[in-house]
């Protein structure tokens, strides 16, 4: 399951750190939406921190923020 990841950038670590986020925190949650929403949040974090805001779509700005807001009002 895990042979995707070999596919990721991995000199660069705005790429990898949100796909081991999810990776993660999928058994750690015991929730494989709640890993997924973390990678979400965590790669819109990521990148505009990096500089790289531009490689952001607005799907994952939309769904970062929407993930962020079941996290801290739920």
């Amino acid at each position: 399951m895990l042979c995707g990841m070999e596919a990721l950038d991995w000199p660069d670590m705005s790429e990898v750190l949100p796909a081991l986020v999810t990776i993660v925190m999928i058994p750690l949650s015991f929730s494989i939406a709640n890993g997924i929403a973390l990678g979400f949040i965590t790669y819109v974090a990521v990148k505009f921190f990096a500089g790289k805001r531009s490689d952001v779509t607005l799907g994952a700005w939309f769904l970062g923020a929407i993930f962020l807001a079941k996290f801290t009002f739920l």
